[in-house]
């Protein structure tokens, strides 16, 4: 689409099945024409058409020329190019015709041999089930869980925290009882006495207020900040016990271990000590109001709904406010997370303006959404001012219908109305919380137990076109996914009765796309095994053809790789990972496209090491690894003991190589002969 003068293509096709390549390869083949091309390959069938090969080695130019010409004169391309061995193609398309392969069920003899079991054989199938589900739990309410969960030990802290903040709330109503005094004292005779007096009167109730005041945010702050650092460490491990498919929605993101639980501290250390000190508040001002006047007290008492209301009504208000705005904006940070991970893609094609388009549409139903919540807001808080101003209007007109009827002096109604006025608590919900709980409270869908230690001494293979199934297989085998219909079984056994965390532990997964750590080399392999000993490493490094580069970098093994290993070429990175998963020693070998990044001679090199690794066990067992190998390159998998054909989700063949070959008209052997077509040039210019 981008039609550019110059392309450059870096192992544009070595992730493809071979009737994919072929389809990509026709169309490159037309998209060079007119146009200077650069090409990294290790496949040598895609660049023999090149005008000129240049051999790289050691970030040096040895040798360059035409195919035909490196053939004659360079040894190291002859060597690469035998190291193919390609075998002779036939020109004609083989067709696929239907078999009588049962294709509900998926069978492997002979694949895992469990200990202290009987009956060695091993079988995969899908069979009809369904599942059950746990009944759900009642919980508390997030307030209680919080306190009596979390907390139960700061009992003591809460205790003191809650009499401190008692004693916080009697500072208002007498401050409102004494302010009204004051301003009656200064008509008397004895004015300059009574003030005097007031005043050191204040000034205790400000000392009060200090020390209770510190007391009350010290002990809830203490007892805050512990609830969250209990409810993030909980939350996280709520986090880790999920399956793989609940991380795919966009809500559940780790972000959430932050935000969800920084509101703790909010509860505790500051909503929690103001309620108990609009208790005390309201309990003194109560008692003080009654012994005033108690007709005055009555009607304080009868309109103190109002203020509740209010309150209930601004806070709702403020939170739905700021939680739609942090939600409407979820697009634009995806956008730009992506961006960021993304930035050499998009500067290859220079689409910052189209970026920034994006980021100014994500924006616009923010903006639209923002201006309708803003009147929604701005009505819930006239409500609330005209429900506090009902409030006062009422107590104001009752104290001075009791000051006409004679009923109550002016200062006894005034001092009433002002011990209630100054004593109107600030209600806040704290439902903000559920997301946290509720993501403590969700069942994962893997429920474990205890497994065996299996002894493992097969290669199986699974091979197929495209969107066939081959790695949702190993998705399952890791139990990143459990089947909504089907079982898979592990010596009749379904695997989810296996525990989680053991079952994990003997296997080893080497994925197409390799994921490093913005750590060393050397913190990547050990992460297969913590305890392992620097002789271990460095044989599994050699084993995984890595030692040479990890030890020429100035710093070694413990050179940083950089974010998801960005310093590292691909290959470099995949052999990582293989040293990583050769260093686990695991009963259990998943192998996603794991060579593919690699050149054919140390495809070869690491294929062997594979192929010899023995169970890292305490008993020095000799077993070696099963290995369960999934592959687009025929080669690769043509010594398994098995290989297993799949094709949209169905096991369609099923057996060795030179059995599957010699069913020409099954799935295998066309693959088989696509492949040869599409390497059938390197025969005609030897």
């Amino acid at each position: 689409m981008k039609n550019p003068p110059i392309l450059l293509l870096d192992e544009a096709t070595n992730a493809l099945d071979s009737e994919s390549e072929k389809l990509v390869q026709d169309a490159l083949e037309k998209a060079m024409q007119g146009r200077t091309v650069i090409l990294i390959a290790h496949r040598m069938s895609t660049i023999i058409h090149a005008d000129m090969i240049a051999i790289v080695e050691n970030g040096q130019v040895i040798e360059t020329g035409t195919h035909r010409s490196l053939l004659e004169t360079s040894k190291v391309y002859v060597k690469l190019f035998r190291m193919q061995n390609i075998s002779t193609a036939n020109n004609s398309r083989l067709s696929l015709k239907n078999q009588q392969v049962p294709t509900n069920s998926f069978y492997l003899q002979t694949l895992i041999n469990m200990r202290n079991v009987e009956n060695p054989t091993s079988t995969f199938a899908n069979l009809p089930c369904k599942r059950t589900r746990k009944e759900g739990r009642k919980l508390a309410s997030p307030f209680f869980r919080i306190w009596f969960g979390l907390e139960h030990k700061d009992l003591v802290k809460i205790v003191i925290g809650s009499v401190a903040a008692a004693f916080s709330g009697i500072s208002k109503p007498f401050f409102g009882y004494f302010i009204i005094t004051v301003g009656v004292t200064y008509y008397k005779e004895d004015a300059n006495r009574r003030v005097g007096w007031f005043s050191i009167m204040f000034a205790l109730i400000g000392l009060l207020s200090l020390f209770t005041h510190t007391l009350q945010h010290y002990f809830f702050g203490a007892v805050g900040e512990k609830a969250m650092a209990n409810l993030r460490q909980a939350l996280y491990s709520g986090f880790l016990l999920n399956e793989l498919a609940w991380f795919e929605k966009p809500e559940n993101t780790t972000s959430r271990i932050i935000h969800d639980t920084s509101k703790v501290k909010i509860i505790t250390s500051d909503r929690m000590s103001v309620i108990v000190q609009c208790l005390s508040s309201i309990l003194i001002a109560t008692i003080v109001s009654m012994v005033v006047h108690w007709r005055m007290g009555l009607v304080a008492w009868a309109v103190m709904p109002c203020h509740f209301i209010g309150g209930l009504i601004q806070a709702k208000s403020a939170k739905g406010f700021s939680g739609d705005s942090a939600a409407a904006h979820y697009e634009l940070v995806e956008l730009a997370s992506e961006s960021t991970a993304n930035i050499r893609t998009i500067a290859s094609f220079c689409h910052e303006e189209q970026i920034l388009k994006k980021a100014k549409i994500c924006l616009e139903n923010p903006k639209r959404r923002s201006w309708k919540e803003s009147i929604k807001y701005g009505l819930l808080q006239g409500v609330f001012l005209c429900l506090w101003n009902i409030a006062h209007a009422v107590a104001l007109w009752y104290t001075t219908h009791l000051v006409y009827k004679h009923q109550a002096t002016f200062l006894d109604g005034i001092r009433s109305y002002q011990i209630f006025s100054l004593t109107v608590p600030s209600i806040s919900a704290i439902g903000v919380l559920a997301p946290a709980f509720e993501t403590l409270d969700r069942e994962t869908e893997i429920q474990p137990d205890i497994p065996k230690s299996p002894d493992l001494e097969t290669i199986v293979a699974l091979v197929g076109p495209r969107e066939s199934g081959k790695s949702s297989v190993l998705a399952l085998l890791l139990r990143f996914y459990d089947p909504r219909e089907g079982r898979l079984l592990i010596d009749k056994k379904d695997i989810r009765e296996y525990s989680l965390r053991k079952l994990r532990r003997q296997i080893g997964w080497v994925q197409q796309e390799p994921i490093l750590f913005s750590s060393s080399i050397r913190d990547n392999i050990i992460y297969g095994n913590e305890r392992a000993s620097e002789t271990e490493i460095v044989k599994v490094s050699r084993e995984a053809n890595i030692h040479e580069f990890g030890s020429n970098f100035p710093d070694g093994y413990d050179t940083v790789v950089g974010e998801k290993g960005c310093q590292l070429s691909g290959g470099q990175k995949q052999r990582i990972a293989i040293a990583r998963t050769l260093l686990k020693r695991p009963a259990i070998m998943l192998l996603d496209e794991a060579t593919s990044a690699l050149d054919t001679e140390t495809e070869r090199s690491i294929v062997s090491a594979l192929g010899s690794v023995k169970l890292n066990d305490n008993r020095g067992s000799g077993y070696t690894t099963t290995q369960i190998t999934v592959a687009h390159r025929i080669s690769t998998v043509k010594n398994s003991d098995t290989i297993i054909v799949m094709d949209k989700g169905e096991i369609v063949q099923m057996g060795s190589h030179s059995a599957l070959i010699a069913t020409s008209d099954g799935l295998y052997s066309r693959l088989y002969q696509l492949q040869n077509l599409i390497e059938k040039r390197f025969l005609f210019h030897h």
